[in-house]
């Protein structure tokens, strides 16, 4: 009988073990890009994330953008036309989240970011260093949804393609 109850403590005792293990790992699914979000449609140049819609097909794509850091992100548009209607579309991502970039633009840039004490903008990164960003390039707006705008500012992946569904986006593979 005691071997009995020994042989059970050792077994929950192994398993006890094993699910911290299980749970990062299913933490560490969250990096990985939704699925039907393919590598193309952007190119880092110069420490800067230049979104590329054309280059992949349709004009309006929507960009999936992870933090892949452990500091949060922040990204500053480049714009080379200044207008007084245009807003800029910076933006801030949380460590280790996601967030949506919807956009009809032909070429969108952005410089990097982490925060900083002694700096209102933070200090300038390489964007590839710390961004994995996927696109979908056959995406399905509504009229009302074109444009260029932050859909999900910063979530899990799970969240953010829920999100994506429920403003009535279909990424389309």
């Amino acid at each position: 009988m005691k071997s009995i109850i020994k042989n059970i403590l050792m077994g929950l005792s192994a398993l006890a073990f094993l699910f911290p293990v299980a749970q990062v790992h299913a933490d560490s699914d969250d990096n990985k890009p939704p699925l039907g979000c393919r590598d193309l449609g952007y190119r880092f140049e110069l420490k800067t994330l230049h979104l590329l819609p054309d280059d992949a097909g349709e004009r309006n794509s929507m960009y999936f953008l992870y933090n892949k850091s452990d500091r949060a992100i922040n990204l500053y548009q480049m714009r080379q036309e200044e207008s007084s209607r245009s807003a800029f579309l910076n933006h801030a991502i949380r460590s280790r989240e996601w967030a949506v970039f919807a956009t009809s633009e032909k070429d969108i840039k952005f410089i990097c970011a982490t925060p900083e004490r002694d700096s209102r903008y933070g200090a300038v990164v390489d964007c590839s260093k710390y961004l994995k960003v996927c696109e979908y390039n056959n995406v399905k707006f509504g009229l009302n949804n074109r444009g260029n705008y932050w859909l999900v500012n910063s979530r899990s992946r799970n969240s953010a393609v829920r999100e994506v569904v429920r403003y009535g986006i279909i990424p389309a593979q």
